[in-house]
């Protein structure tokens, strides 16, 4: 039986350092709030830096004892907040690398400051007392120090780790309970596509693998709407690299079927294996595999697609898309760097949407009547545009360019409708044209969240929002695991002044992702609202923390009454606007809502004239903000209102 050691100085990689005695995780000296369970899993994960760490090795170190347990979901739990702490990326990691079913491996640098122990501990469960046990592999793992007795801690921690995971449990079923719509219609089944595996030696093949389980989610959607629905690839993502069966994967999605798979790609060689499995009884309906050139990428992504829809029983739609023939003839190049660009558009920061860019515009070069990459193109600079990455004059021209020159391509593809449709929206303030793209994009597939979620805005900016509510939960129900189409549900509520409601649903979202900044940011909205300004500033404190504020900058709150303490929360956030936009363009929509909030109308006003020239993408929100609320009766508001052409 292999010994390990215990040591008891500082842990420090990178910015980091970690303090086991006390629990403390810092980044350049600043706390860094991380829950006890997560923070020793990375203490175990640090302490063994460069080595394997199975996930049975962290169970018997941080779980053992505790028989209910989930440990699956309390692991995968603790490795995600981990991230969020560290700021870490599973897919391109920094320190922590995910084995898949297998473990974890820290990988940064480690440098312990106090030298280890060399006490020796049996790595037997009853002879270790520290509550850090151990089943050692062929190495030895450093365990996690303590600095209260050993027989104290061991009850302490048996009684903290039982409230610990009743809390995680109970709350992650209110979530699942509440947070999910009923499956809309009777009957339809629900599938989700599980991440394809990169089984190729060259792991930037990345991209290929998840080109093949988003083209799947996409074609799957729109077979036989009324029948079949299919989970977004958001939630689907969250499973990649992870360790969940299919039992848990159905009960989380609320699905049906997952299908699962894998890719490998050689030189001009592609293998890609898929099977189907039910989930009521887990087994196995179909599987397949093809071994192809990947001159023909095309058309073996339609083959799977059509395999399943039998597996299923189903009919191919009676109207499939006319360029399915046409896209299966695109140089193996071109949707190469198609794929690429969608790579880098779904990490969606302003870095990510340059290059996806470039990547769409590669393909377009070698294949210029590429529907799908002039869809990518317009939805990338979609998004430069509302970043104001690029001036919103200019990204919005050349989205509605591609899109437009898409849909005459190919009117079947429903990214193309919903791009279309958003850029009328924001944009043109084209009302009726934006709804027709919208509706339209709905009909040709229901299960692309993208376009009921688009749809839900739409809806908000014209005060419909029972309608609104519909789609955007419809939204939700397709993506159940995104952040994102979870806190929009709480900002539509906020919209419709329905406070209690948005922060309800904000809660539950947070249990999700307690560190998603829009969820932060509408609960605290929501709080202000209704009045309640001490929680509002507990929510904003935090934010502020997260945005760099000095310990002077949060002393000067605490000697004032909340009301008071939120104004100059305010004031600190249009100060910190100010300094930004300095360095680079803003949105004059968000400086007009500071401005409006603070009750300094001259200076909204001005910034929404600035707002209506630039025809920023945010101003349609502005007959439902509840920031404008002091100037909504203003003649100049209402004037613009009536050139807006609500």
């Amino acid at each position: 039986m292999h010994a390990v050691k215990s040591g008891d100085g500082l842990i420090r990689f990178g910015e980091f350092e970690i303090e086991p005695m006390t629990g403390e995780l810092r980044k350049a000296g600043l706390p860094v709030k991380l829950q006890p369970q997560p923070l020793r899993v990375l203490v175990l994960l640090a302490s063994n830096a460069g080595r394997l760490v199975t996930r049975e090795e962290i169970k018997q170190a941080i779980w053992e004892g505790v028989t209910f347990v989930d440990f699956e979901h309390g692991l995968n739990f603790c490795i995600k907040q981990i991230r969020v702490a560290l700021g870490d990326n599973a897919q391109a990691p920094r320190f922590i690398e995910t084995l898949p079913r297998r473990g974890y491996r820290f990988i940064a640098d480690v440098d312990r400051s106090i030298e280890r122990s060399s006490q020796k501990v049996n790595t037997h469960v009853d002879s270790d007392e520290s509550g850090f046990t151990v089943a050692a592999e062929s190495k030895s793992i450093q365990k996690p120090s303590t600095l209260v007795s050993l027989r104290t801690l061991r009850s302490a921690r048996v009684a903290l780790l039982a409230v610990v995971v009743l809390v995680i449990i109970a709350s992650y079923a209110a979530w699942r309970l509440t947070a999910k719509p009923a499956r809309a219609g009777p009957g339809k089944l629900m599938l989700a596509v599980m991440p394809f595996e990169n089984l190729s030696s060259n792991p930037e093949q990345e991209y290929f693998s998840d080109g093949m389980t988003e083209e799947l989610i996409a074609q799957l959607g729109s077979l036989q709407p009324a029948r079949l629905g299919v989970i977004a690839r958001t939630s689907a993502m969250t499973y990649k690299r992870g360790d969940r069966d299919i039992r848990q994967i159905g009960s989380e999605l609320k699905v049906d079927y997952v299908l699962e798979g894998s890719v490998r790609r050689e030189g001009d060689r592609v293998r890609i294996t898929a099977q189907l499995i039910q989930v009521s009884d887990q087994t196995h309906i179909w599987s397949e595999s093809y071994e192809r050139s990947t001159q023909n990428t095309l058309a073996l992504q339609t083959d799977v697609a059509r395999n399943i829809a039998r597996s299923l029983t189903l009919e191919l739609l009676p109207g499939e898309r006319s360029s399915s023939s046409e896209r299966a003839s695109i140089p193996a190049d071109a949707h190469d760097a198609f794929l690429k660009g969608r790579y880098f558009w779904n990490k969606g920061r302003t870095e990510d949407l340059e290059k996806s860019v470039g990547l769409y515009n590669q393909s377009l070069e070698l294949a210029p009547d590429y529907a799908p990459a002039l869809a990518g193109l317009a939805d990338s600079y979609i998004l430069l545009g509302m970043y104001y990455a690029v001036p919103p004059a200019e990204a919005f021209s050349k989205a509605k360019q591609a899109a437009t020159r898409a849909l005459e391509l190919d009117d079947g593809l429903t990214e193309a409708h919903t791009s279309l449709g958003t850029i009328l929206f924001r944009y043109d303030w084209d009302w009726a044209g934006a709804e027709g793209e919208f509706k339209r994009a709905i009909i040709l597939n229901p299960s692309y969240g993208r376009a009921h979620h688009d749809y839900a805005w739409f809806l908000v900016a014209h005060q419909r929002f029972d309608e609104a509510l519909t789609e955007i939960r419809r939204a939700q129900e397709l993506d159940p695991l995104s952040p994102l189409a979870n806190s929009d549900v709480g900002w539509v509520y906020l919209r419709a002044r329905r406070y209690d409601d948005a922060i309800s649903q904000i809660k539950r979202t947070l249990e999700l992702e307690p560190d998603f900044p829009s969820a932060q940011q509408c609960l605290e909205r929501a709080y202000r609202l209704k009045g309640l300004y001490g929680e509002a500033v507990d929510a904003a404190r935090k934010s502020m923390i997260r945005s760099g504020a000095t310990q002077r900058e949060l002393a000067e709150l605490e000697n004032k009454d909340a009301e008071k303490a939120m104004r100059s929360i305010l004031l600190w956030r249009l100060k910190k606007s100010n300094e930004a936009a300095s360095a680079q363009s803003g949105s004059p929509y968000r400086f007009a809502a500071q401005h409006a909030e603070l009750g300094e109308s001259d200076a909204a006003f001005e910034w929404l004239e600035r707002a209506f020239i630039e025809r920023d993408s945010e101003l349609v929100s502005l007959r439902v903000d509840p920031a404008f609320d002091g100037v909504r009766a203003h003649f100049r508001f209402q004037d613009l209102i009536r050139r807006m052409g609500f």
